[in-house]
């Protein structure tokens, strides 16, 4: 055992999101008081992987296969088993977003991990009607049948809690962390990115996260492609991949926006595209807390989001609010509006909000103690 006590993250998918966004502002800070390796099932590569390794935090992939997505969950619990067998660990900190996953933290039971964390970082599913009814069913049976399987509750919001945890248990919520100076206003990568995309002096609103049915991009399209015929000289900027790009380019195709719509794919740069922007959009179809609507912020943009995000993250007290299941039309107003407003310094405001990676840090690291007394 190393001298310093040994916390183990475990995700099931690590790919550039909200959980490792979150891994790479804590884990450094953490790093000088606990020994930190990230476990997870299947490893598409995150943007943070860099600095999550110049911390010397290890990324250790389980998955010796290819992936088969939730079907692999029960070799993925007995791999996962295994592994703190052999790596025994004082803490595990599971970061999930449904109660399937609590199966992980009965695998640690069994391995002997005293202190085991469920953290939940999101609110709801994707699918149609009778796939989320299903999901829902399930996800209802393994909240009782795992309940006991974490000794320690975390959330990133009060909707997130109550998802995971139901109204009976007690749960901590831990606010998500913003690295504000990575996503600080530039006008020199304001005028590069802009000359690099040809869009000049032009308006431009951006979203960025993974392009899927929860984040809803689709709606975004259709009201900019109205928003368009009035202000021809605008673009959408959508930063983020996913298995729905095909259908989204599509989408703008059809509308005939194609050459307005800037599909960016992952980027390592969040902070170049947010300089670039004028606005900010979220409409996602439900959502743990919204961190990068902080991001947002932090760069200075007018927000225009869903009611599925968390009104927490609206830290400036300004957001254009629009209901995640309006039609199109309100997403049009919501955007000419947008367009009325200014940017403006929201960098102190989140740096005094409770938000930093400092203060979540230090938060994370009192439950950690509190837990190992």
């Amino acid at each position: 055992m190393s001298e310093k006590p040994v916390l183990v993250h475990f995700t099931y998918t690590w790919m550039s999101s909200g959980v490792s966004g979150f891994l790479a502002n804590i884990t450094g800070e953490l790093a000088g008081e606990y020994m930190q390796t990230i476990v997870v099932w299947e490893d598409k590569g995150s943007v943070f992987d860099d600095l999550i390794r110049s911390h010397g935090i290890r990324i250790v992939s389980l998955c010796r296969g290819r992936s088969r997505g939730i079907l692999d969950l029960p070799a993925a619990e007995e791999a996962f088993r295994k592994y703190l067998e052999k790596e025994p660990a004082d803490i595990v900190h599971l970061h999930c977003s449904t109660s399937s996953e609590l199966r992980f933290l009965r695998a640690a039971e069994t391995a002997g991990v005293p202190t085991r964390i469920a953290h939940c970082h999101n609110a709801g599913f994707e699918g149609g009607s009778f796939s989320r009814f299903l999901k829902n069913r399930i996800h209802e049976i393994d909240r009782k049948r795992l309940s006991d399987a974490p000794t320690l509750r975390l959330a990133c919001s009060e909707e997130a809690g109550r998802w995971l945890f139901g109204d009976e248990m007690a749960f901590e919520v831990i606010s998500n962390p913003v690295d504000t100076d990575r996503y600080l206003y530039s006008e020199e990568k304001r005028v590069s990115f802009r000359e690099k995309h040809g869009i000049g002096g032009d308006y431009a609103v951006c979203c960025t996260g993974r392009l899927s049915e929860q984040k809803n991009q689709a709606v975004l399209i259709e009201a900019f492609a109205r928003f368009a015929r009035n202000h021809n000289d605008s673009y959408l900027i959508l930063a983020g991949d996913g298995n729905l790009r095909k259908t989204l380019e599509d989408l703008a195709a059809q509308h005939g926006i194609g050459h307005r719509v800037l599909f960016l794919g992952t980027v390592s740069d969040v902070g170049e595209v947010l300089s670039a922007a004028d606005g900010y959009a979220l409409p996602s179809r439900f959502e743990g807390f919204g961190t990068a609507v902080l991001e947002a912020q932090a760069n200075g943009l007018p927000c225009l989001l869903s009611d599925a995000v968390s009104p927490d993250a609206d830290i400036m007290k300004d957001a254009v609010w629009v209901p995640a299941d309006a039609p199109v039309s309100r997403w049009i107003d919501g955007l000419e509006e947008l367009f009325r407003r200014s940017r403006r310094d929201g960098a102190a405001a989140i740096r005094s909000s409770g938000y930093s990676k400092e203060k979540t840090a230090e938060r994370l690291a009192g439950v950690y103690r509190k837990a190992l007394r």
